[in-house]
Parts: C-alpha cells; sequence; structure tokens
C-alpha cells in the first residue's frame, strides 16, 4: 500500500505495541523525522517506506512540528516507550537530542542518526549522512564561478546547533577563503521560517547595495531569499546558490532566480535506513558512517535538476 497514513504520536505508540510482528526483538523500526511537511524528509520517509515494505519490516514514523529539540525531544521519549529493536532519529541538535536519545539506547534499542550526526556518538551503531561540509565546499566554489571572483556574499542558514546547516557553513567559509576577490560578510539565522530570510535579505541590501551573491543552507532559507530578492528588485542582480532541490527550489533553478543547487539524495538515506537497520537486526556489523549522494546542478541542467528534486510520491 503506497498511500501514507499519518499517525499522531499516541497513535503510533498504539499501533506499535499492539500490531503483530511489531516485537522490540526483531521486527519494528521507528524513523523519527526533524520535522513534519519538509519536502527533504518527505522524500527521505518514502524511501524509507518502500524499502520496508520490498524487505518486509514494520516501519513506524514520527516528527516534531518544529526542528527544534524542545519539540522533538517529546517524540523520541515516545518512541523510547514502544522499545523498537532499531531506531533511526535525525538529530535537531547535536547536544540537546543525546540524553534523550542514549535513554533509548539504554533501553535496548540500536540507535542509529540519519542526516544529522551528534557531538556523543559513542552510543550510536552508525550514522547515515551527506558530507554537509563538502557541499558547502561545491556551493563555495559555484559561487566563486558565478561572481567571477570577486563581490560581497552572504549565507543564510540555521541558528547554531544544527550539525548539517553547521556543516555547510562552515565548509563554505573556508573554502571561500581561497578567493581572495570574496568579500564574505557572514552568516545570519533563520530558523525554517522563509519570512525572516525574506527580511534578512531586504535588511542586508539596505545595509550593503553591493551584495553580490546569497548562500542558503536549506529550502526554507532558500524560498524566503527568493521573496526578498523579488521585493527589492534584485533577482537578476544577485546571484544564488541554495541547498536542497525541493519543487520550489527546482522552478526558481529553471527560471534563472537561483543559479546552482546543491542537491542531496534524501530518498537513497530512507533505504540506506532500512537497509542497515535490516542487517543490524540480523546481528551484522554495519560501517560506522554510510555517506550518500550529493549533487551540483547548474540552471541549464533541467533534467538533472528533475531527476534530484525531492518527491514525496509515497503521500
Amino acid at each position: 500500500m503506497r498511500k501514507f497514513i499519518r499517525l499522531t504520536v499516541g497513535t503510533a505508540l498504539s499501533l506499535a505495541l499492539i500490531q503483530p510482528g511489531m516485537s522490540a526483538e526483531n521486527k519494528s523500526v521507528a524513523l523519527v523525522l526533524g520535522v513534519k511537511g519538509s519536502p527533504f524528509y518527505q522524500a527521505l520517509q518514502c524511501g524509507a517506506q518502500e524499502k520496508a515494505k520490498q524487505m518486509g519490516i514494520n516501519l513506524v514514523v514520527s516528527a516534531p512540528d518544529q526542528f527544534a529539540a524542545d519539540s522533538q525531544i517529546p517524540v523520541v521519549n515516545a518512541v523510547t516507550a514502544t522499545q523498537p529493536a532499531v531506531a533511526a532519529i535525525v538529530p535537531t541538535d547535536t547536544q540537546a537530542l543525546i540524553a534523550p536519545m542514549k535513554q533509548l539506547a539504554g533501553r535496548g534499542t540500536k540507535v542509529l542518526t540519519v542526516d544529522q550526526t551528534l557531538n556523543d556518538s559513542s552510543f550510536l551503531q552508525t550514522e547515515i549522512i551527506s558530507d554537509n561540509e563538502q557541499g558547502g565546499k561545491m556551493a563555495a566554489d559555484a559561487m566563486n564561478k558565478l561572481l567571477g571572483g570577486k563581490g560581497e556574499v552572504l549565507v543564510i542558514t540555521q541558528p547554531p546547533g544544527s550539525a548539517a546547516q553547521d556543516a555547510r557553513e562552515h565548509g563554505f567559509a573556508e573554502q571561500i577563503k581561497k578567493y581572495p576577490g570574496i568579500n564574505y560578510i557572514g552568516a545570519q539565522y533563520q530558523s525554517d521560517d522563509p519570512q525572516k530570510a525574506a527580511e534578512i535579505v531586504t535588511s542586508t541590501l539596505s545595509a550593503h547595495p553591493q551584495l553580490a551573491g546569497i548562500f542558503s543552507t536549506n529550502d526554507q532559507g532558500a524560498i524566503g531569499a527568493i521573496t526578498g530578492l523579488r521585493q527589492a528588485g534584485a533577482t537578476k542582480k544577485v546571484k544564488m546558490v541554495a541547498y536542497d532541490a525541493a519543487t520550489a527550489e527546482v522552478s526558481a533553478l529553471k527560471n534563472g532566480t537561483i543559479n546552482v543547487l546543491i542537491a542531496q539524495n534524501p530518498k537513497q538515506e530512507g533505504e540506506a535506513v532500512i537497509e542497515t537497520a535490516s542487517k543490524m537486526m540480523a546481528g551484522q556489523t554495519v560501517p560506522k558512517q554510510t555517506l550518500t549522494e550529493l549533487v551540483s546542478i547548474d540552471s541549464h541542467e533541467h533534467a538533472k535538476a528533475d531527476k534530484y528534486e525531492y518527491k514525496a510520491d509515497c503521500m
């Protein structure tokens, strides 16, 4: 059955406890996403669901309403109560999720991270992730090429604490130093809030009228930045590199509002979650880290953009 049925946390817990075959010992896998409604996490979920169906694995998916520790911790605690065999979690904070995830592992669940990491990985079985620092470096290289080696650039990212977002900004900042004609004016923060990202763009253009480029480390920042550029009449003046390949970003790439996308493969991450969980439940050894695909897509590469677009085709 391909159609996804949305479950509340309470319903998910009940099903996990009463469905036949959902034993903690060898059958059940819990997947905790970073936030509801994200194109990236929806595509990741679809990859996991399709692979779980193929492999006959019971999968329960849940997600917080916001990409924030205080919203996600109760979801993780609810999963802990069900004692799944394996739990794959997108930790929304590198530090704050350590304690609840350790508690989950202490109850006998094999815990792995996907998409994000933790400051303490000692209790984790493995992590499934793309090379976010390398992605930031790819963005810096693309920005330098777009600007012909000179100009002021801004990064729009998440507040510190998200391992993936932090690594993307760090990779960009380090790589852009190789281009002396580029003036990196620093990072500003939005919390998955496109309106905030739009405000960042308009206020930055007022303070830096020569702004030449923007790198957004996720889709929500990119969508908001596009709005800000339109409001300021600067869509042709300011070059834009954006992480992810949500549908809105792919459309913006095709119409020239975004110049380059750095795209991940969330379906591949979801598939890897189930494949790895299956191996762990069978007692097999898994690598400490699995790196998934990361590509750069230029504005003229429409077919490539279509291939990597984040599609929630199971919903």
